[in-house]
């Protein structure tokens, strides 16, 4: 069968972003710190054991079936995974050391998949891990948002995850009423996808990409988008729906799960580019 991209790694660069030169730089501790407090606390955040999700995605761009639908579950200590995709009847896990995939029909490989949108629905807190690099916050005026919205530029030290790289970076959109996560950018620097879409050999980075959260759901007490929309910077062009269903930090993480069935193959890709 012929493999499947998603779209969020199938488009080209994008130029353009929203910003005030008369914005004020502020630190961005405090806003940080309420963010956290708006989505429900990173104390309560702390405490979950798993974390366990339904993701579905709605692309025009995606060829065949215009929908992916993927079930997580991961190990919120050890961020180990693994995962069903039931429309590709796929399954793939990562156990902390090696990923693998098994009657895998996506194109983008397991290694990247991994973690892809636990970072995006768990940034609120994920600000807080040790080699997270946050700039002063400044607030601005966007289009996309209804209020103005804090501005923070969040990148790593080094490698943070499966799947992740250094160079990867997110812009965080932080309404300055709620205080709750409204919208990001991101960027990827996953050598492999960059080899995959034969990128000049220059270039260190896909994107910046542009998600809003467009409304929030409270789970034992933490707030979490469930319906998102992903476009390009000056929204003119959208590449994709989300919707989050079933969240659960109950699910009991299945170590069984772990282990690689006979028809699993182990990924190689490389965060490096060859």
């Amino acid at each position: 069968m012929k493999k499947i991209l998603t779209f969020t790694l199938c488009l080209a660069f994008f130029i353009g972003r929203a910003s005030d030169p008369n914005s004020e730089t502020i630190s961005s501790k405090e806003i940080i710190n309420k963010m956290m407090d708006a989505h429900g606390g990173y104390a309560n955040w702390k405490k979950k054991k798993t974390f366990s999700y339904d993701n579905i995605m709605f692309s025009e761009s995606l060829p065949g079936t215009p929908f992916w639908v993927s079930k997580a579950t991961i190990d919120t200590k050890t961020r180990r995974v693994y995962m069903d995709w039931p429309m590709h009847q796929s399954t793939m896990a990562y156990d902390g050391e090696t990923a693998w995939g098994a009657d895998w029909k996506i194109g983008n490989p397991p290694k990247f998949e991994a973690l892809f949108f636990y970072y995006f629905l768990n940034l609120p807190w994920i600000t807080q891990d040790k080699n997270v690099n946050l700039s002063d916050a400044k607030k601005i005026k966007h289009d996309a948002f209804e209020n103005e919205v804090y501005v923070i530029d969040m990148t790593f030290k080094e490698k943070p995850a499966v799947g992740k790289t250094a160079k990867d970076t997110y812009k965080l959109y932080i309404d300055s009423e709620s205080y709750l996560l409204v919208g990001y950018e991101y960027s990827i620097g996953y050598g492999h996808m960059l080899d995959l879409f034969r990128f000049p050999p220059d270039k260190e980075l896909f994107g910046p990409m542009f998600r809003v959260n467009k409304s929030f759901v409270t789970i034992d007490g933490l707030v979490y988008p469930n319906l998102m929309q992903t476009s390009n910077l000056d929204q003119t062009q959208v590449y994709g729906h989300h919707a989050v269903i079933n969240y659960s930090f109950n699910t009991p993480f299945d170590e069984s799960r772990l282990a690689r069935p006979a028809n699993a193959v182990v990924d190689t890709s490389s965060d490096k580019r060859k």
